[in-house]
C-alpha cells in the first residue's frame, strides 16, 4: 500500500509539472510603450472582428488558467498522497 501510494503520487506530481509546463498561470505582461487600440467592429487580416478576436483570447486564457490550476493541484494531490504514505505501518 505504501509503494502504491508513492508511486500515485509521484505520477501525479509528473501530470501536475506537465500541465504546467504546457499550460503556465497567467503571467503579468511586461510591454512597454504605447499601444492603440481598435473598435470592436474593426476587421482583421484574417477576416474576423476585433470583438471576435478578443471572445477567442478571453477563451483560451481561461483554458489557460484552468488547466494550470489543475496541474498546482494534481503536484499538491501528490504531495498529500505522499505524505500519507509516510505515516501507514510498513508492508513487512
Amino acid at each position: 500500500m505504501i509503494k502504491t501510494l508513492n508511486m500515485a503520487g509521484l505520477a501525479l506530481g509528473m501530470v501536475g509539472v506537465a500541465f504546467i509546463f504546457f499550460w503556465g498561470p497567467p503571467q503579468p505582461s511586461f510591454e512597454q510603450g504605447v499601444s492603440l487600440g481598435l473598435a470592436d467592429g474593426t476587421p482583421l487580416s484574417d477576416g474576423r472582428t476585433v470583438a471576435q478576436h478578443n471572445i477567442e483570447t478571453a477563451a483560451t486564457k481561461r483554458r489557460y488558467k484552468c488547466l494550470s490550476l489543475l496541474g498546482l493541484i494534481f503536484i499538491f494531490l501528490g504531495f498529500l498522497l505522499q505524505f500519507v504514505a509516510l505515516f501507514l505501518p510498513d508492508d513487512k
